[in-house]
């Protein structure tokens, strides 16, 4: 009886050791997004968790929207697993909730991406944009082009 009150009590402990590490392992992640030539309309923002995700155009980890005040924005992702993502924005002038672009396909209206990355002929490739969640938070900025 003695041993199986021990082996229930390790079983529980281990259990609660397991579920308080698990939650040290996330981060809160701000975007602060700069360079923005007006404060109309808000800034998209996608932040990717995958080089598929971050090459689909429609299928980010998480998204969101930044109210620009002083054409500046902020946006804060809660409980992001550590690992590598990237992070895309584009300024929304018009609201029209995508990245307006001309006949050529060049885009009309701001963007950029995590770590400033650029591309040439196309968004900045996933290596570029890549960066690490290691630590309880993460504070990056992006300025839009």
């Amino acid at each position: 009886m003695r041993y199986l009150y021990l082996s229930f009590l390790i079983v529980i402990l281990s259990a609660f050791s397991f579920t308080q590490e698990n939650e040290k392992q996330t981060s809160t992640l701000i975007v602060n997004i700069e360079g923005l030539q007006n404060n109309d309309g808000k800034v998209r923002i996608a932040l990717n968790n995958s080089e598929e995700n971050y090459s689909d155009h429609g299928g980010a980890y998480q998204g969101g929207d930044a109210q620009i005040n002083n054409q500046k924005a902020s946006y804060t992702f809660t409980k992001v697993p550590y690992g590598f993502y990237a992070v895309k924005v584009f300024h929304d002038e018009n609201n029209n909730d995508k990245l307006d672009s001309n006949f050529m396909g060049i885009p009309k209206e701001p963007y950029g991406f995590s770590n400033n990355a650029r591309g040439s002929f196309g968004p900045a490739s996933w290596e570029d944009a890549r960066f690490e969640i290691k630590a309880d938070s993460l504070v990056i900025s992006i300025t839009v082009q």
